[in-house]
């Protein structure tokens, strides 16, 4: 039985649209997806002229001709000559009236981009062509099998809706295979035989070994494809892939990765071709690249496979010496806690970097464990070892950096240790001010005691910081200060003009670091102001600006940024894509530094309708938040919790809000209150808190303003009629795990009569009128 041709509705939809208002149509994907097979489908019902560029009789049509054909469709794009494309162009021009259909497994070429760019030009690419989950159970459909609703995920969640694969894995279950991993991996094998035969061999030899080596690497550019293969003229080779398939997929200029499916295909035929000494080589390559980079996490990851331990101590020590960051560290961090004790304690760096990336996992022991053991390495040396300087300087550079250590001594010792610095005594390695967040003031430490006399302190610290600091200096104090003066409720709006006027002078003297704290201050403060689509501007642009620039580590947290935006808009088809895909998984494992993340998803489970999870989220924080001093987290956590426990009518929600205003008052912090708006304004109506009441009546003004510009903001949605009684909850689970009614009678012990019941409250609450829809309805409310 030959494929079967399912074409998903959007496609359709996109084609005739493109069809009547505009004049070219480009598709463009990997073999397998169907492309030829789409168009027969789409144009049933057209006069068609069909030609094949690789043809070698292939001639374009003079004109019109006698009127026989409404649709030119010209296959393999890529084979035809310069001269043939500008005549196809012309031939475009000449015939209004006319519809170009266009295949390839390449990009629009830059000759068409012109009508791309004019709207005349509609590509349908990848992503368009991969079967959704109507389109997929047609296929099935088609041949005589029908998947279960939990076996279709499965299906689409392993295939992606990749249409070669879904016909194979369709064609092997109505031969009688079961669905089941096993399954996957045949059709996994047949796809392999058929690019093998389809693809691969269509390249010449010294190709087909240049893409065998790139296989094991995420990202590759020109350079990395010279260094892998030892070959200078790879990256012509390369070029000439590029225009030939769109295999590679373009991330940012330069820069390009293998489609997946096809990344895979060519690991399984390097090891097939190569021994293990020669795949080792290959990786030894790819680290020395990184480590030229100073990209020591890709380095480390090809060292790894290629088992150069020498190398991996090497560069981690490197690391510690020249990144000692907490965000470097955290990046690295299994390969760290994979080194034997003996070659920690034999260096001074690694001792340094052990402490810090102890106490980012919590294990506050265990970081002063290791600050002990650097520091009696230090008494052991002689007076006139050199080395004791370098020790002095690592300890110097903890006592400033450890989060445990409390940020009131900070005002002493960075002018004691500037004065070290001035006499030559000490040389500190660079900070990590933000841990890669969007702020000063809650980034590396919490210098909430630093915001009672901010002033002052600006006065007298802006100096020594900047000295102490060095690149991290640049813009810091000013932007330090006015956070400082923004967590107050005040008007930070000249000092951000200011701030924001200096960015340039940031980027080229300073670090994104500085960069993205300023910029994090000035969406917070357009949020504050009732301005998300200012926001939502100004995040997008830092996004695009570091992508372009390759500084990947602020990615996570800019997607929480991002989904913390769309909580405060109701975007909640956004907001559950990053809890899908994005939102940190193992509650039994916190990693401080993703604290941003744990606090954003637990607002978007408030925002889903689960408080529960959400006090799961933020359980294991509060140690933390507790041991490091952390007042600005600790607002948060406690409201969050406040808002989670009255939600779920437990009166533990008093204890919490009183613990966060106990929290801010001192520091007269409005903004931390404030910003949770509708979900925080009835606890301080109702918590009988009377500290401060002048303090508790800003914060209520300051929380009924935000309420105001975002009246929805946190609170869960009401797609529940009622809520669901704990029997119908029991109902529900197995009805979303396809159980019958009479399997759900005989699970639960209960007459069928009282299952129909439950099944009808069920759908009646939740607005649906099928089983399918229930399901549907149920993940999405995060009910089961």
């Amino acid at each position: 039985m030959s494929n079967v041709v399912a074409v998903n509705e959007s496609v359709r939809v996109a084609f005739e649209q493109a069809m009547e208002a505009g004049r070219v149509v480009y598709f463009s994907a990997p073999c397998g997806f169907g492309k030829t097979a789409t168009i027969d489908c789409v144009l049933a019902g057209w006069r068609v002229l069909r030609l094949d560029a690789s043809d070698p009789a292939f001639e374009l049509p003079a004109d019109a001709g006698d009127g026989t054909w409404d649709v030119l469709v010209i296959d393999h794009i890529p084979d035809m000559l310069d001269d043939e494309l500008q005549g196809l162009c012309a031939l475009i021009r000449s015939l209004p009236e006319k519809r170009f259909v266009l295949e390839s497994r390449s990009a629009v070429p830059g000759e068409m981009l012109s009508f791309q760019y004019a709207g005349l030009l509609t590509p349908i690419g990848t992503h368009d062509l991969m079967l959704d989950r109507q389109a997929t159970a047609k296929v099935f459909e088609a041949y005589g099998v029908e998947p279960t609703t939990v076996e279709l995920s499965n299906i689409l969640a392993v295939s992606h809706g990749y249409p070669l694969g879904i016909n194979i894995l369709a064609r092997r279950m109505a031969e009688g295979a079961p669905w089941r991993p096993e399954t996957a991996d045949l059709v996994r094998r047949e796809i392999f035989s058929y690019y093998d035969e389809a693809v691969f061999r269509q390249f010449d030899k010294p190709t087909r070994r240049m893409l065998m080596k790139l296989a094991p690497f995420n990202e590759v550019e020109v350079e990395l494809v010279v260094m892998v293969t030892g070959d200078n003229a790879a990256g012509e080779m390369l070029s000439r892939v590029l225009r030939k398939t769109s295999m590679f997929i373009q991330d940012r200029l330069g820069r390009y990765r293998f489609w997946p499916i096809f990344k895979s295909f060519l690991e399984w035929e390097l090891y097939q071709c190569h021994s293990a000494e020669q795949v080792r080589d290959i990786f030894d390559r790819g680290g020395i690249y990184y480590e030229l980079h100073e990209d020591y996490g890709n380095a480390l990851a090809c060292y790894s496979k290629s088992g150069n331990h020498r190398k991996i101590s090497e560069l981690l020590e490197r690391n510690a010496e020249l990144h000692p960051g907490a965000a470097h560290y955290s990046e690295l961090e299994r390969y760290y806690l994979e080194l034997p004790d003996a070659e920690i304690l034999a260096s001074p760096a690694l001792m340094q970097a052990m402490s810090m990336l102890c106490a980012i996992k919590t294990d506050y022991e265990g970081s002063e464990r290791w600050y002990r053991a650097l520091r009696d390495y230090g008494m052991a040396l002689k007076r006139s070892d050199v080395a004791r300087k370098e020790v002095r300087s690592r300890l110097a550079w903890l006592d400033i950096a450890l989060p445990q250590r409390p940020v009131e001594a900070l005002a002493e010792t960075i002018p004691a240790v500037v004065k070290l610095m001035m006499n030559h005594d000490v040389e500190l390695t660079p900070f990590s001010v933000t841990s890669n967040l969007p702020s000063i003031m809650n980034g590396g430490k919490d210098f909430s005691e630093w915001s009672r006399r901010d002033d002052v302190l600006y006065a007298t610290l802006k100096r020594p910081v900047e000295v102490l600091l060095g690149r991290d200096g640049v813009g810091l104090p000013d932007a330090a200060v006015a956070e400082s003066k923004f967590e107050k409720g005040e008007d930070v709006m000249t000092r951000l003009l200011s701030l924001m006027s200096r960015l340039t002078e940031i980027r080229r003297s300073g670090t994104p670091d500085i960069e993205f704290a300023v910029v994090g201050l000035l969406i917070r403060a357009q949020v504050a102001a009732g301005r998300p689509g200012d926001a939502r501007e100004a995040l997008a642009s830092i996004k695009e600006s570091f992508s372009e620039r390759g500084l990947v580590r602020f990615g996570p947290t800019i997607a929480a940024m991002e989904c913390r935006l769309a909580l405060h808009v109701d975007d909640d088809a956004t907001v559950e894509a990053w809890l899908a895909a994005e939102a940190p998984r193992d509650p039994l494992n916190v990693h401080v530094m993703k604290r941003y993340l744990y606090l954003t998803k637990a607002m978007a489970e408030l925002a889903t309708g689960d408080p529960r999870a959400a006090l799961l989220t933020l359980a294991p924080l509060g140690r933390y938040v507790e041991q490091c001093h952390r007042h600005l987290d600790g607002i948060s956590l406690s409201l969050l919790a406040a808002i989670a426990h009255r939600r779920l009518d437990d009166p533990a929600w008093r204890d919490d809000v009183a613990r966060a205003l106990d929290e801010a008052c001192p520091y007269r912090f409005v903004r931390p209150v404030a910003q949770f708006g509708t979900a925080v304004l009835p606890l301080l109506d109702a918590c009988g808190w009377d500290r401060d009441g002048k303090f508790l009546k800003r914060l209520v003004a300051a929380a009924r303003e935000q309420a105001a510009y975002y009246p929805d903001f946190l609170e869960p949605r009401r797609d529940v009629v009622a809520p669901l009684s704990g029997a119908e909850l029991q109902v529900l689970r197995l009805l979303c795990a396809d159980k019958s009614n009479a399997e759900i009678c005989a699970v639960l012990d209960i007459q069928l009569a009282t299952v129909k019941t439950h099944v009808s409250k069920i759908f009646r609450k939740l607005g649906v009128n099928r089983r399918t829809e229930a399901k549907t309805k149920a993940l999405k409310l995060h009910l089961v």
